[in-house]
């Protein structure tokens, strides 16, 4: 394994990444043995914590992508980053991965030449922008040193300005400038908070709103979560009940949807408690690497760090995004676009449905709903338009395609300069 390989894999794993700034931040602050130690492993364990409820609470979605498509006949492209940028790699992996590595390292110089204070930590998501800009790029005819050196200064300025756009919102949700929201649906974010505050009334909160004593349990997310889960198992199944069965295995199909729906419910749990953990011990930590690398500088975290702060939100955006993602997908189908993506349901929960959070903070209980709906609909006709952009097909995405709007708007805004001066 090469040099850079193994830099990779640390940059690409949030946990590690986050743990040594945790790490280079104690031992500036000139902590003793023991508290780096304790700090640092916290830091790591509470976003592996973190990500073993992500798990737990998507993994069985991906069943249920399967379930929807055979009880309704649908079938399209799915949007999924992992996916797209993943297959890319076998043909642009070194290109990204020096993108990827460069950029983190332009970020911090921007970061601390400029007043964009902001230190982006979502290390899989800096993966999935690196691959779709280098992607571009190579589209527009651009190789080895120049592809890089464009490329990191694209991703650099990317990192630091993404977090600065959104942080009035984020801080309307936090009610803090301690950390930032550092992710590539981060337009949906913004987007949502727009509508929220042009629609509602932040007075009107869904964490605030009184609920019949009969209903009061809508309010838990273990319990909320669990019956929306169970709800959308239930319901294909009914239509495709041979799939279903296909997918139970050995178990009962009824039996395998309520613990299907109980294991999502766990896993939210499971992840309140990581971003809790987490966040608790990187921010003191941080301070001591801002004070001596970047002054002033700001952490940009994963979407889950705003899941505590209205999980009752979060729950809505999950049921109005995916209404709002069928009517999109069958504006698509209407328009004749060029494809037309499925449902998402990992688009949703860390696109559309933390949206309604911050829709929630600047709009109540009207702003997520609205903006869940809108942004509902909107994705899956993005996805649609972005798809021609690039050649997929070519670098071996099949089936497939990019999933974050933030990656469409750079891309796009790339293809678009090239063709001016002729590329790609």
């Amino acid at each position: 394994m090469s040099v850079l390989d193994v830099i990779l894999q640390f940059l690409k794993t949030p946990a590690i990444l986050i743990g040594l700034v945790a790490l280079i931040g104690l031992l500036l602050q000139k902590k003793s043995f023991t508290q780096v130690l304790l700090g640092t492993i916290k830091v790591i364990l509470g976003f592996l914590i973190l990500n073993l409820g992500v798990g737990a609470a998507v993994g069985g979605l991906k069943n249920f992508d399967k379930l929807f498509a055979a009880a309704f006949g649908v079938s399209g492209i799915y949007l999924d980053d992992n996916i797209a940028v993943g297959a890319m790699m076998g043909k642009i992996g070194q290109q990204v991965g020096l993108v990827m590595v460069f950029g983190f390292l332009a970020n911090i110089i921007i970061a601390r030449l400029t007043k964009a204070k902001f230190i982006y930590l979502t290390g899989h998501k800096v993966w999935h922008m690196a691959g779709g800009v280098a992607f571009a790029l190579l589209t527009m005819g651009f190789a080895g040193v120049p592809l890089v050196v464009i490329g990191a200064v694209i991703l650099g300025l990317y990192m630091a300005l993404q977090p600065m756009v959104l942080q009035k919102y984020t801080k309307e949700v936090t009610g803090s400038d301690e950390y930032a929201m550092a992710h590539t649906m981060s337009f949906i974010y913004l987007f949502s908070g727009f509508v929220g505050k042009l629609v509602g009334n932040k007075e009107k909160n869904l964490n605030d709103m009184k609920l019949p004593t009969g209903l009061e349990a809508i309010r838990d997310i273990a319990f909320s979560f669990s019956l929306m889960m169970f709800v959308m198992f239930a319901v294909p199944s009914f239509f495709a009940m041979e799939t279903a069965r296909e997918l139970a295995g050995s178990s009962n199909v009824w039996l395998w949807i309520v613990l299907q729906s109980l294991t999502a419910a766990g896993g939210i749990m499971v992840v309140l408690q990581g971003v809790r953990m987490f966040i608790g011990e990187l921010i003191p930590a941080f301070k001591g690497f801002a004070s001596k690398l970047v002054p002033g500088a700001i952490p940009g975290l994963d979407c889950p760090i705003v899941f505590p702060h209205s999980p009752t939100a979060l729950v809505i955006g999950l049921i109005v995004g995916f209404v709002g993602w069928l009517v999109g997908m069958f504006l698509c189908n209407a328009l004749g676009l060029a494809a037309v993506p499925v449902p998402s349901v990992i688009g949703i929960m860390f696109g559309i449905a933390p949206g309604a959070i911050y829709g929630n903070a600047t709009g109540g209980t009207r702003g997520a709903v609205v903006s869940s709906f809108l942004a509902g609909i909107l994705f899956p006709i993005a996805g649609a338009l972005f798809y021609p952009v690039l050649p997929f097909e070519e670098y071996e995405v099949v089936g497939s395609a990019i999933m974050s709007p933030d990656i469409y708007i750079v891309v796009s805004i790339l293809k678009g300069i090239g063709a001016i001066f002729g590329l790609g």
